[in-house]
Parts: structure tokens; C-alpha cells; sequence
């Protein structure tokens, strides 16, 4: 897969794609740029690349602690209840 260091990201194959119908590139895949910054992209198929641990996204660790806190909330609010009906 192609990685884009000045984007810190995996360039999409279809992304590759439509930005190689764009320029004079060729299909061996030489010379590709990132479509979005332009910087050129790496191939990297070590084995070492696909064995590194992945690391859950920001948004996920965000939702996470939101449900944690909605759901020790509504803990409280049903001792709270359970309180003052028994």
C-alpha cells in the first residue's frame, strides 16, 4: 500500500487511480504523488509493517469515555432511585 509520510496516512488505490488519469504518470507506479499534498508516496511490504500493533483512532477513545461516563451516570441516578422507592 502506498503511505504518504507528509500526510501520515495510506493513499487509497482508487485515490492512485483517478490522480494517475490526471498526469503523465505511468502504471509501474514510479514517481506516484499523493493526490492530496503531492509529496511522493512510499511502498513499504515488510513483514515488520504488518506485524506493528494498530492503535485505535482518537474518535474511538473519545466514544469510550463518553459511554463510561453516560453509563456511570445513569448508575448513579438509578441507586439514586432505587434510594428513595425502596
Amino acid at each position: 500500500m502506498p503511505w504518504c509520510r507528509q500526510c501520515d496516512r495510506l493513499v487509497d488505490d482508487d485515490e492512485l487511480t483517478a490522480h494517475r488519469a490526471g498526469s503523465d504518470a505511468g502504471e509501474d507506479g514510479i514517481g506516484d504523488r499523493c493526490p492530496t499534498c503531492g509529496a511522493e508516496l512510499e511502498v513499504d511490504d515488510r513483514q515488520g509493517a504488518r506485524d506493528a500493533p494498530l492503535k485505535a483512532p482518537w474518535h474511538f477513545k473519545v466514544l469510550v469515555v463518553g459511554t463510561v461516563v453516560y453509563l456511570g451516570y445513569r448508575l448513579y441516578q438509578g441507586i439514586g432511585w432505587l434510594i428513595h422507592h425502596a
